[in-house]
């Protein structure tokens, strides 16, 4: 087996295909399958041979740790696209800081006035699955 390259400074790691996929345990069908999605950056190429960094890695763990809590990969798409923006967790769900103080008078759909929609149509859900199946029982 051959060990990580390293490129420069100490943390940089230039991984293959095979070892980006060994080391967050999961196989390198479903890292393609992820940048063909979307949800993971292309590698940086080499010659013909793409190599991933730290960043690819931690995304990658990301993806499976959220897929395992019972988020969908459209669900997924659009959390990680409201992320790269910038967007805050109020802002994604749709609801008021906890820190703003509100009026009485405040209108209830107020919160959903500056929530830029992240994608149009697809009609993709954020609630993780495990959270529709402990409502459904």
């Amino acid at each position: 087996m051959a060990s990580a390259e390293r490129a420069g400074p100490a943390d940089e790691v230039r991984l293959t295909v095979d070892q980006l996929a060994r080391l967050a345990g999961t196989t390198t069908r479903n890292v393609r399958a992820f940048q063909t999605l979307g949800l993971l950056p292309r590698p940086t190429l080499d010659g013909r041979t793409g190599f991933y960094g730290r960043d690819h890695l931690d995304r990658l763990r990301a993806i499976l740790r959220l897929q395992r809590a019972g988020f969908s990969l459209g669900a997924l798409t659009v959390l990680f696209e409201a992320w790269e923006r910038g967007l805050t967790l109020e802002q994604v769900l749709g609801v008021p800081s906890t820190s703003a103080s509100r009026s009485a008078t405040d209108d209830v759909l107020d919160a959903f006035d500056d929530w830029p929609p992240l994608r149009s149509g697809g009609g993709l859900a954020v609630v993780p699955t495990t959270v529709l199946g402990l409502v459904a029982s």
